[in-house]
Formats: structure tokens, C-alpha cells, sequence
């Protein structure tokens, strides 16, 4: 009996997810150098920065009376925020080092689940209710600033 024999290519998208989750870094921080099969499991060599080169941003979020307080944090994995009272979780989703520019999605916790509010961008609005209203928040990031050093 023969055998057939065939390349497949697949999105590279899902395993890069895996991985980053196994590391605990986000996904756009992995360069994935090589992908082999050991013992009946994908074996994947991959890099990411070490601390040094991570990118930070400084999220500032305006209230519906328009007072503005910033955050400054790492995005090394995805980051939970409590922003106006509410959960907000901001993600790395593209790092450009050449332009300094960072973009991330933002999901907001609706009851046990996240919804996504921006898939990838710089600037956000998460409803929140005050004194039985829907209030919107605005949020905004200014990209690859240094985390200050304390």
C-alpha cells in the first residue's frame, strides 16, 4: 500500500495564542523561531523581551463629569483595570519599536463575561452606570512611554 504524502499550511494565529498563554506574555511580544514535533507534541522555540524592551503605555480615563486621571503600566499579558468602577482588561495587540507605537484591545466584564469594546486601537469609551444612568467613560493611551522608576 501507498502513501500520500501533502504540506498543509495553518495560521500560525491560535498556536501563537497557546503559546503566549503557556510563557505569560502577550502574543505580539512572542517571535516564534521554530516549530518541531517531540514525542506526539508541537515543540516551539520562541523569544520576547526581557523586561527591558517591554512596552509601557499611560491610559488616561475621563470621566462623565470630565476629570482625568492616567495609569501607567507595562503590557508584558494582559492587564486588568478598574476604570470608573467597572473591569476593563487592556491587551498588547500590536508593538511597533521602530515608530513607538503600541495599540491594544480593551474588553469590558458585562456580568461573567468580557465583551470587547476595541479590538485594536488607541482610544476607548466604557458605559458605566451612576445613580441608575448610562455614563460613558473615555479612555485614551499615548504609546511606548518609560515606565516611571520607583
Amino acid at each position: 500500500m501507498g502513501t500520500i504524502r501533502k504540506s498543509v499550511r495553518l495560521p500560525i494565529s491560535d498556536l501563537r495564542q497557546q503559546v503566549a498563554d503557556a510563557v505569560g506574555v502577550a502574543p505580539s511580544l512572542l517571535d516564534i523561531h521554530d516549530i518541531r514535533i517531540e514525542d506526539g507534541s508541537l515543540e516551539v522555540d520562541v523569544s520576547h523581551p526581557d523586561g527591558s524592551d517591554i512596552p509601557a503605555i499611560e491610559l488616561f480615563v475621563t470621566d462623565p463629569s470630565g476629570k482625568t486621571d492616567s495609569h501607567v503600566t507595562e503590557l508584558d499579558g494582559a492587564k486588568t483595570l478598574l476604570i470608573a468602577g467597572e473591569d476593563v482588561r487592556v491587551e498588547l495587540v500590536d508593538y511597533n519599536r521602530e515608530r513607538n507605537e503600541v495599540f491594544v484591545s480593551a474588553k469590558h466584564r458585562q456580568g461573567q463575561e468580557w465583551v470587547t469594546v476595541l479590538g485594536c486601537g488607541e482610544q476607548w469609551v466604557v458605559e458605566v452606570e451612576e445613580g441608575g444612568k448610562t455614563k460613558k467613560v473615555q479612555c485614551r493611551i499615548e504609546s511606548a512611554i518609560q515606565p516611571s522608576e520607583e
